[in-house]
């Protein structure tokens, strides 16, 4: 399944419009049968209505009278859900309601806010949600104080006041509402100075106006994290309506279980109008980066801007304008694995299912097969399907940190994985090839008894291996891949906890005979395990049938 989350393009393309077009590119790629999942998320800002609206339980829109950010009447819509309303501050007060001629922050005012909280009230609410995001103001929410009035300021007492933000700034200071967020808004240089030391004065004004309604425990209004968003509406929620903060894109993405779909999914792409470095900052962009990253999944990015470059750690990018069809079409091939697996069911004469596509595959690889002393050891791993880590590779190529790291990263995300050992007085009895080509069925074995899963096809590192059969008796087809460990996730991932495992092991047995140095050599025919063997003879854990010179 290929997972869409678009955030919106501002002043372009709605999140859903986006969304409409990366599945039509998608299609036209010739990926005509996989399944899409479109989830048009927001963060708080321009859109949250809309995403409420549709996935929130009994949520339905209603229209109240307002103002827009220059005071002219509006009508604009808000969300009720039995015991709570959502209100987007964007829809009454936000920067995309009026032309860019008039954008001017000494002038424009929270009021309409103020007048769809009273409005709120009617629908007798346990909670009232505003999201914050986008917003023409810089008026530090004292307009949407007016609007209410402070005489009816208690008539929230008993009424949950949550504040969906992605941004932490504070109220003043040069990282505050107007240094910050003024400038977008039509602020110039100029004019900077003169908003700061009105907002200055605001937090003054806004005391007294505490005192007066006795609210105690909110003076720190000017310094809160996040009082800053909205041009300071943060700061007005906190403090007069006792507003507390919730991370938008988390609040979104519980109520949709993006983390569930996610982890569902084989990859994952979103887009928003300007990818930057406050992309990663806690908007969508960046908290889905890190679920994506939490579920071993790819993220991959399309916006209309980007300063950011890429990472290909974090994600792949590509331009709406310029190579977006090319790079749908690079990421969202039907045949993505078609580089090693069989074609249309068919393995060495052997008909899976009347030529069905392969489903659940297990990749297996070996440890241990040169060195002169201990056990082989080999894996078999299941990984879900779209399974991704920067990391994953050919453990070969991967220091021992890594290794570590990845191990327990595939033991907690694999749908199953198995380890088995060979002992050196066995591989001495059959010879090293059969004895690896057997802990690789025993690690098989292992994935069917303790996860009760059966593979459907079976990706061997190397060029040999032995038909394997499924509790009934039944062969499971196996193809054997030269350097599969560098080309096949599973194989990877087979490869890393093959690896790891025996170096543990051949660490506890150093702890019996250290004068072979195998905490170091793993076993290995290095100098110092040779001369070690030369001078204190072999060990009951040596390959008596390997040659040591």
């Amino acid at each position: 399944m290929i997972l869409l989350v678009p955030d919106k393009f501002k002043g372009t393309f709605t999140a859903p419009q986006i969304a409409a077009k990366f599945e039509e590119a998608i299609r036209k790629c010739g990926n005509t049968s996989e399944e899409i999942l479109s989830i048009p998320l927001a963060d708080g800002g321009e859109g949250s209505l809309d995403v409420f609206l549709q996935n929130y339980p009994g949520a339905s829109e209603v229209l109240v009278d307002t103002r827009d950010p220059l005071m002219r009447s509006i009508v604009a819509p808000m969300a009720v859900a039995e015991d709570t309303v959502f209100i987007e501050l964007a829809r009454c007060s936000g920067l995309t309601m009026i032309d860019k001629d008039e954008r001017n922050p000494m002038k424009t005012s929270t009021y309409g806010l103020g007048l769809m909280m009273m409005a709120a009230l009617e629908y007798s609410p346990k909670q009232i949600i505003v999201g914050v995001g986008g917003s023409a103001t810089n008026d530090g929410g004292r307009g949407m104080i007016e609007a209410i009035g402070l005489e009816n300021i208690h008539l929230f007492d008993n009424v949950e006041v949550k504040v969906a933000c992605d941004a932490r700034n504070p109220l003043l200071g040069p990282d505050g509402a107007t240094y910050t967020y003024a400038p977008q808004k039509g602020a110039g240089t100029e004019m900077l100075p003169v908003l700061e030391k009105r907002m200055e004065e605001w937090v003054v004004t806004a005391r007294e106006w505490l005192a007066k309604c006795g609210i105690t425990g909110r003076d720190d209004l000017d310094t809160v994290p996040g009082g800053g968003t909205a041009g300071g509406t943060g700061a007005a929620l906190y403090a007069f309506m006792k507003a507390t903060p919730v991370h938008g894109f988390t609040f979104f993405s519980e109520m949709v279980s993006l983390e569930e779909k996610i982890r569902a999914s084989r990859m994952v792409i979103t887009g928003e109008g300007r990818l930057d470095a406050s992309s990663l900052n806690g908007k969508l962009v960046g908290s889905l980066a890190e679920l994506c990253a939490k579920a071993c999944r790819r993220l991959y990015v399309v916006s209309g801007q980007n300063t950011l470059g890429s990472d290909p750690s974090i994600c792949d990018t590509a331009l709406l304008a310029t190579d977006f069809e090319e790079k749908i079409s690079q990421w969202c091939r039907a045949d993505w694995r078609s580089g090693y697996l069989p074609e249309d069911g068919m393995l060495f004469g052997f008909d899976t299912d009347s030529g069905s596509r392969y489903g659940v595959i297990a990749g297996c690889d070996e440890a241990g097969r040169g060195p002169l002393a201990g056990p082989v050891y080999a894996a078999a791993v299941i990984l879900p399907e779209g399974f991704y880590h920067p990391l994953l590779k050919d453990s070969k190529k991967m220091t021992a940190a890594q290794r570590d790291k990845m191990c327990e990263i595939i033991i907690n995300e694999a749908i199953a994985w198995g380890v088995a050992r060979v002992s050196a007085e066995e591989i001495d009895e059959i010879n090293i090839l059969q004895a690896s080509i057997k802990a690789m069925q025993e690690a098989l074995k292992g994935i069917i008894s303790d996860f009760n899963i059966e593979p459907e096809l079976i990706l061997v590192d190397g060029n040999r291996f032995k038909t394997f059969y499924d509790l009934n008796g039944n062969r499971i087809p196996h193809k054997c891949i030269v350097k599969g460990d560098d080309k096949v996730p599973e194989i990877s991932a087979a490869s890393i906890l093959a690896k790891t495992y025996r170096d543990k092991y051949m660490m506890r047995l150093d702890e019996e005979y250290p004068q072979y140095g195998w905490r170091h050599n793993m076993g290995y025919p290095t100098k110092e395990h040779r001369e070690a063997i030369h001078r204190y003879g072999l060990s009951p854990y040596h390959r008596k049938t390997f040659t040591v010179k």
